[in-house]
């Protein structure tokens, strides 16, 4: 770490630490996989250092009745007030902007009914509310960036220059970041790439940028003894024996199947009974679909998939050898920190994936046991596979004490910790 986030600031013990009120903005939700492991848990800790948080956040129906009163319990045990609002789906676009209207006015409400010291805000659509009230109530505002949401929404598809609307929304989006850049208080981010393109932006003003990367819960994702990882394998249909390429997370437009695909097909020349495991996502028809559209026989009874609640995430993470994420490179894809990769490295898996990637290839270097492709080339890959052997044997309690240090839960906890007490400080957290 540039600066250090593990000790609290100026030598102070937490007892001693400013208390600050705090109202903070989700448009994800916490019963989702999302506010369970990158939000709440940093809430927590933040409220456990003293601070005064109200929460505001967008919930689905269904999780919130399935995960609704677990939340509502842990946010009362460390005080926070939390005031859920309900996630609209339909009509298209407008219950967007429906719901955009119920944030403004539950902002509101808060502020009217007790004071706070800032606003935190987590990406753009929370924080367009939040500037709203700063420039209403004279709030400051700290702008969690998370990523370039716009140009991820386009590069993905989902605003296409085809579409007017598409191009419309892109557009209006671009403004507010702008607008963002330019008025908030103090701006963090998930990559040290966000950040030296933030500094280059013609709309940043000056603001403090803070780093912290997607966290893992390292108590939660640990290394399984041998009795652990020999069950999840007879469980899953894993011979004991057999090497396994791992791959966490959904596929879509983003992560790239068809590299994971190529990088295995290659690999499995050099290692027989090499196995490609996926969990939580990943039918198996898609994938032999998009194997065999890709020109590679692959057979069922190589690949492995597993649907899993997150409690049981790292025990089937553990089944495996390598960790893989590939993503598309595009302009994003400088902002984007994806949380599979702590939790691979928390359960000591080397890791393999493309370097356009945010800071992949610096936590590579960092770790000392992974790859970094230059680009998703066959050449590349091809080059890559030749030295995933070479990552069968790594250390695995070496890997996760190296990723420990910068991806550690508790390590971001404490650098929200920081920003809170002095929202003109800075904090760095990277490898």
């Amino acid at each position: 770490m540039a600066e250090t986030c593990a000790a609290p600031a100026a030598g102070r013990s937490p007892a001693s630490r400013r208390s600050t009120r705090v109202l903070y903005l989700s448009y994800d939700g916490m019963c989702d996989n999302i506010g369970q492991s990158q939000v709440l848990p940093y809430l927590l800790g933040c409220a456990d250092a003293g601070n005064r948080i109200t929460l505001i956040s967008f919930e689905k129906r269904a999780r919130m009745a399935a995960s609704g009163d677990g939340v509502r319990r842990r946010c009362a045990d460390a005080a926070i007030n939390w005031r859920p609002q309900s996630f609209r789906t339909f009509p298209p676009v407008l219950s967007k902007i429906a719901d955009m209207l119920a944030m403004r006015r539950a902002a509101e409400r808060a502020v009217r009914s007790s004071s706070f010291d800032f606003v935190h805000a987590r990406s753009y659509p929370a924080a367009s509310v939040g500037l709203r009230l700063k420039r209403r109530h004279g709030l400051p505002l700290l702008f969690d960036m998370r990523g370039f949401w716009p140009d991820q929404r386009r590069e993905g598809g989902r605003w296409t220059d085809r579409s007017l609307l598409g191009r419309s929304l892109y557009k209006r989006w671009k403004a507010i970041e702008a607008e963002l850049l330019g008025q908030a208080d103090h701006i963090i981010v998930l990559t040290a790439a966000a950040r030296d393109l933030i500094a280059a932006s013609p709309a940043y003003l000056g603001a403090p940028i803070s780093i912290i990367p997607c966290a893992a819960d390292f108590e939660l994702f640990r290394i399984a003894s041998a009795d652990e990882r020999a069950a999840a394998r007879a469980e899953i249909g894993i011979p004991q024996d057999a090497p396994v390429l791992a791959y966490l997370g959904s596929l879509g437009t983003v992560y790239r199947l068809d590299a994971l695909l190529q990088l295995f097909a290659a690999a499995r020349e050099r290692i027989p009974g090499l196995i490609l495991l996926f969990i939580g996502g990943g039918a198996a028809d898609r994938i032999l679909s998009e194997a065999a559209s890709l020109g590679i026989a692959l057979h069922p009874d190589e690949i492995r998939s597993v649907s899993a609640a997150r409690a049981e995430v790292p025990r089937y993470i553990n089944a495996g050898d390598i960790g893989l994420c590939f993503c598309t490179p595009t302009f994003s894809s400088a902002g984007v920190s994806a949380t599979k990769v702590g939790e691979y490295l928390a359960c000591g898996l080397p890791i393999v994936g493309n370097s356009q990637i945010g800071d992949f290839d610096r936590i590579v270097d960092a770790i000392g046991s992974g790859i970094a492709l230059p680009d998703l080339s066959a050449a590349s890959i091809e080059e890559a596979a030749a030295a995933v052997p070479l990552l069968l044997d790594a250390n695995r309690e070496q890997v996760r004490e190296k990723a420990r240090r910068f991806l550690d839960l508790g390590t971001a906890v404490e650098a929200y910790r920081h920003i809170y007490e002095n929202l003109r400080a800075p904090v760095t957290v990277e490898p």
